[in-house]
């Protein structure tokens, strides 16, 4: 039997920063290089098993993907930085090693989705179309970035999305 498409949308509180240590790649969204080159970057990140040179890395490990410096630079095309990293006990510049950079999730209101999913193609998207139809009827989204998190180091299918939030005003 194959397995469902579970989710789950919830607004939560992030009370403190998050640090989170990884590599980027550039890409214009709606080009045909922009996934590959996403896949390709996370495919380094844990096949050169990147994770493990970095010091003060969190337990459990947590990885996320953090669409970041958005930049519209003509109708139809979006730029933007994807990062995948991991999080790390604290700000530290130790971590940075090689072509490595920080980023730091800040606190704040944020919306969560949880999806679980048979694949990690679904799980994205999934988490991604009903996002997007949440916050049309809820709230506006704050521009604190995109995060996808993954909490299980064994799958994909099985992530979080969060976005900032403020308030529409009615």
């Amino acid at each position: 039997m194959e397995k469902k498409t579970e989710f789950t949308i919830e607004e939560f509180k992030l009370e403190q920063p998050i640090y989170v240590v990884g590599r980027t790649v550039r890409v214009t969204h709606g080009t045909p290089e922009c996934f590959p080159a996403i896949s390709a970057l996370k495919a380094n990140f844990l096949a050169n098993d990147v994770p493990s040179i970095i010091t003060n890395i969190q337990k459990p490990v947590i990885r996320f993907g953090i669409c970041k410096d958005h930049h519209v630079p003509s109708e139809g095309l979006i730029e933007f930085t994807y990062m995948i990293g991991v999080q790390t006990t604290g700000q530290t510049f130790e971590n940075l090693i090689d072509d490595m950079e920080l980023h730091i999730i800040p606190e704040g209101d944020y919306v969560r989705i949880k999806v679980s999913a048979p694949d990690a193609d679904t799980a994205i998207g999934t988490a991604y179309v009903n996002l997007s139809n949440w916050f049309n009827e809820s709230t506006e989204w704050a521009g604190a970035g995109e995060f996808e998190v993954y909490p299980n180091e064994s799958t994909d299918a099985e992530m979080e999305f969060w976005n900032g939030l403020k308030r529409k005003n009615f």
